[in-house]
This record gives structure tokens, C-alpha cells and sequence, in this order.
């Protein structure tokens, strides 16, 4: 990309776009195959390896959003190298320990785009500039200096993550309904920003009805997305919505925030179907929604009587509800929210 092509609305363009695009291709494996990899996979070495394998995949998540942030740069290969190295290194996926380096969880989003950016505005200033000793100095300062930037940051991005945590902790103190709701509708508006809800769920220990009811605020804010998105994008897209990895729609909520009416309004409904139906959780199932069957599941482990009973109320609590309540809502935000249609849901898939 031309540098005189380049200004700060595309530059962010590019940023958001690889990051849903990277967060598709990262944690798109585990999502499908995870839980029935480990229903499956005990005493069955090679289902054992599939599932270690998709955990690496999703661990490098950083590495692969920094190579397509430089793709969308049309930056080189070395330099989208050198990108995606940044970006692992200050993400805080990789633990520097006495024994040497080990990978923990996929890092945070926030410290990963914040890195990205500086690697990619290094990659920029300092190409073509250096002449034969490119190749010696670019592999040293750029993922040195955004590497050591990022991991300076971390521990102060981490307190955003510790805030939101203490407001939805604080919600837990209040009566069930309006707990369920406040969380539920939380969830739905943070469902598709940078914040890890895994990562706050499991810092706040948030569990039963607490747990069902972010559960269900992710089904909720995948369930706007996926009503938007239909009538305009192509079918790889919105199969990938119906799997539940909304998070790809990163860019498409960042350049539109008018979406959070409906992402509201559609948890204020997961948050009445959590409280009346009585969905569970657990800490780690309450960020999956219904992905992998990980949030369905729980729940039904969780539920007493009949198990006939339970699964029809399963199924009217992640799917028939909040299907039928979200189509309504998208149509009625189109008639009554000006600027609100189906284009603002185009998700623009990185060229190869």
C-alpha cells in the first residue's frame, strides 16, 4: 500500500479488519471441534493430539493478527514476520518463567491491536529508508522495540479488564432479575470489542444463575449480528456467525456504534430468559455462549427434573427466543433508528 494512499481512517481500517479476520482464523478450530475433541478424546491418543493441536492454534492468535495486519498493508513477507512476532511477544500469550517460555491462554485483544499498530507505523516509517542494511536493522528494532512497548503495557491494559470485572461483580450483589438482566446486556455490548469475558468471568468467579445470564448475553449479541449480516454478506460469513464467533465483527461495531441499541435491547431479553428459565453456568462456560454447545451444556448439568423438559427449555432459551426476539428487534431498529440497516453489517473479508 502506497503511503499516500494511506491515512489514519484506512490505517485503523486495516487494523480492526485483520484483527476480525485473525480472530476467525484462531479460535475458529477450537470452537468447532473443542468440545466434542474432549467428549471423545479420552484414552484416544491421536483425538488428544487434534486437541492439543487446536489449542496451539488459537494460543498463536496474536502472531496470525499481526501477519494479516501486514497483509493488509501489503507490507513484505519479512515484515509481516517481524509484524506477527510483535504482536505474540506483547500480547501476554507468551510467559517468561525460570524454566524458559511457555504459552498461557491467547493474551489480551487490547494489548495485541495496541502493538500491531506500533509495529506496523515502524514498518512504515523506517521501510525503503534503510537501504542494504534493512534486513539487518528492521528484524532487530521492530519486534524489540513494539515487543518490549507491549509488554510495558500489559499490566496497565489488564486494570481495564479488573474494572469491568469489579462493575459486573457489583451487579451480583443486586436482586437475581435484575442481576440476569445487567449482566446479560453487559455481556452483549462487550461480546464483540477486544475485552476477553472469559478472561473477567474467570477473575470474578462468575457462576450459576450470574454465569447462565452472560452465557446468554453472548447468544444475544451473536443473534443481532447474525439478522444484520444475512441480507448482505456472503455465506462463509454468516456461517461463521451461526457457529457464535461474533468477535470477527470487530470492525463492523467499531465503525458503527449505532449496533449497541440492538445489542442492548436483545440482552435485555437473554437476561429475562436467563432469570426465568434459570440457566447455570460456570466461570468458564460463561463467555462461549453457545458455541461448541459449551454454555447449553453447562446449563443442563445444572438443571433438576425431567431431562426431556430441560432440553426443550434449552432450546427455547439459546435458540427459538432469542432468534425470534432478535429478528423482531433488527426490524424494528430499521424502521425507528435512523443510519440502522442492513449495510452497516457488510463485513469486508481481507483479499488474499
Amino acid at each position: 500500500m502506497a503511503k499516500s494512499e494511506l491515512n489514519t481512517k484506512v490505517f485503523f481500517s486495516n487494523i480492526l479488519n485483520a484483527v476480525g479476520a485473525g480472530v476467525v482464523v484462531a479460535l475458529l478450530p477450537n470452537a468447532l471441534l473443542g468440545e466434542i475433541l474432549k467428549f471423545f478424546m479420552n484414552g484416544n491418543h491421536y483425538l488428544e493430539l487434534i486437541f492439543q493441536i487446536v489449542i496451539a492454534i488459537q494460543s498463536f492468535m496474536a502472531f496470525i493478527i499481526g501477519v494479516l495486519a501486514a497483509h493488509q498493508f501489503k507490507f513484505s513477507g519479512p515484515s509481516a514476520v517481524m509484524i506477527g512476532t510483535s504482536a505474540m511477544i506483547g500480547s501476554g500469550a507468551v510467559q517468561f518463567t525460570s524454566k524458559g517460555l511457555a504459552l498461557k491462554g491467547i493474551g489480551d485483544i487490547i494489548n495485541i491491536i495496541i502493538v500491531v499498530m506500533i509495529a506496523c507505523v515502524l514498518v512504515l516509517l523506517l521501510s525503503g529508508k534503510l537501504g542494504s542494511l534493512e534486513m539487518i536493522i528492521l528484524p532487530v528494532v521492530i519486534p524489540v522495540v513494539s515487543g518490549f512497548i507491549g509488554l510495558m503495557f500489559l499490566p496497565f491494559v489488564s486494570h481495564i479488564t479488573k474494572a469491568l470485572g469489579a462493575m459486573i461483580h457489583s451487579f451480583t450483589e443486586l436482586n437475581p432479575l435484575l442481576m440476569s438482566i445487567l449482566i446479560a446486556m453487559t455481556y452483549a455490548l462487550l461480546m464483540v470489542t477486544p475485552i476477553s469475558l472469559v478472561a473477567i468471568a474467570t477473575a470474578i468467579s462468575l457462576s450459576g444463575l450470574g454465569s447462565g445470564a452472560a452465557n446468554l448475553g453472548i447468544v444475544a449479541a451473536c443473534v443481532t449480528f447474525i439478522w444484520g449480516s444475512l441480507p448482505v454478506n456472503k455465506a462463509g460469513v454468516n456461517i461463521v456467525l451461526i457457529i457464535g464467533a461474533a468477535k470477527m465483527m470487530i470492525p463492523v461495531y467499531f465503525k458503527h456504534l449505532i449496533i449497541a441499541v440492538p445489542l442492548a435491547l436483545n440482552g435485555l431479553v437473554a437476561g429475562l430468559v436467563a432469570y426465568f428459565i434459570g440457566i447455570q453456568g460456570t466461570p468458564m462456560s460463561a463467555g462461549f455462549g453457545y458455541t461448541g454447545l459449551v454454555g447449553p451444556i453447562n446449563a443442563f448439568n445444572r438443571m433438576e427434573g425431567d431431562s426431556f423438559t430441560n432440553i426443550v427449555l434449552l432450546a427455547f432459551g439459546y435458540f427459538i427466543i432469542p432468534f425470534v426476539s432478535g429478528f423482531i428487534i433488527h426490524q424494528v431498529c430499521k424502521r425507528i433508528l435512523p443510519g440502522y440497516n442492513n449495510e452497516i453489517y457488510k463485513f469486508d473479508i481481507p483479499k488474499q
